[in-house]
């Protein structure tokens, strides 16, 4: 557990200066990321290099999406769906209830010697997380996430990195007109009402669930939905409950939506069901199909 604590730690706090691909259907794109500082007080840009402009700048916990225009603005929102290296959660207590963790060899990752970490689910629902780790800092060089069948259906890694951020204040300030922010730097800051906790049956394995509020999501017209957050250690899966379209219009689906993050929608009674998150699709479904809300929480 220290160990997998070292890597999260140095996947959100090493100060670097590098370059990483991220491969994912079929697709490959290039980002330049630097940082600097520890704790609150670490600075942080992510630049694309290869299709619409957009960088992520994070202060602290704050995160915030720059572009030029709304198209690349929205690209920008997407690509900070999955932020390597920080691809470990910041809890990881409850990560051994699903997972193993193995040693698997070691390898040569931009120009520095790692060891890989497997974090192997304990069933055949959801995916692995392979991760080659650079010995003396932790940080993670290169991570695969894989199927249960062992297809690669997401990978990071670095090309080139140094192991010290740019001093430059300015290196981290984004020149780009549009800008949204996706978490704000204050701790609580949320407007959301938390909801009942209300009971959850036919939850897989070693999943629980972190928080249930109401959101107003968009296109909704105002009206809140129920948002569920769970997780089964590594996972972290939003379920969202509403009102269902009529009869007619209700059609069970599922897809992707970027990288190893997918989408699905289910029935339950009078509730529309969706879950995302970085599940196997067929896991997914199988999920929300077993799932039983116990009240709506309104």
């Amino acid at each position: 557990m220290q160990l997998l604590r070292n890597v999260g730690n140095a996947g959100r706090q090493q100060p670097l200066d590098g370059t990483y691909l991220h491969q994912m259907n079929g697709t490959l794109e290039t980002f330049r990321i630097v940082r600097q500082g520890q704790g609150d007080n670490v600075r942080e840009k992510r630049t694309s290099l290869d299709g619409p402009t957009r960088e992520v700048v994070r202060k602290g916990r704050g995160l915030t999406c720059f572009a030029p225009d709304k198209r690349a603005l929205m690209a920008c929102k997407i690509s900070a769906m999955r932020l390597f290296p920080a691809l470990l959660p910041d809890d990881l207590d409850d990560i051994t209830r699903s997972y193993v963790l193995k040693r698997t060899g070691y390898d040569r990752v931009a120009k520095r010697d790692c060891q890989w970490l497997d974090l192997q689910p304990r069933d055949a629902q959801r995916y692995t997380m392979r991760m080659c780790i650079e010995p003396t800092t932790y940080l993670p060089l290169k991570v695969m996430t894989l199927s249960p069948r062992g297809d690669a259906v997401e990978q990071f890694t670095f090309t080139d990195v140094e192991l010290g951020g740019a001093k430059d204040k300015r290196a981290y300030v984004s020149k780009l007109s549009q800008r949204f922010q996706l978490r704000s730097s204050a701790s609580g800051g949320s407007e959301e009402a938390a909801a009942p906790q209300s009971e959850l049956t036919g939850l897989p394995q070693g999943f629980r669930v972190l928080r249930s509020v109401q959101r107003v999501l968009p296109g909704q017209g105002g009206k809140p939905v129920r948002h569920m957050v769970l997780s089964d250690g590594l996972v972290m899966l939003s379920v969202f409950v509403e009102p269902p379209p009529p009869e007619h219009a209700r059609l069970e689906k599922v897809g992707n939506l970027h990288g190893a993050i997918n989408m699905a929608t289910s029935y339950q009674s009078d509730m529309q069901l969706t879950a995302v998150g970085d599940m196997p699709q067929t896991a997914m479904m199988a999920l929300l199909k077993g799932l039983h809300v116990n009240g709506k929480g309104d």
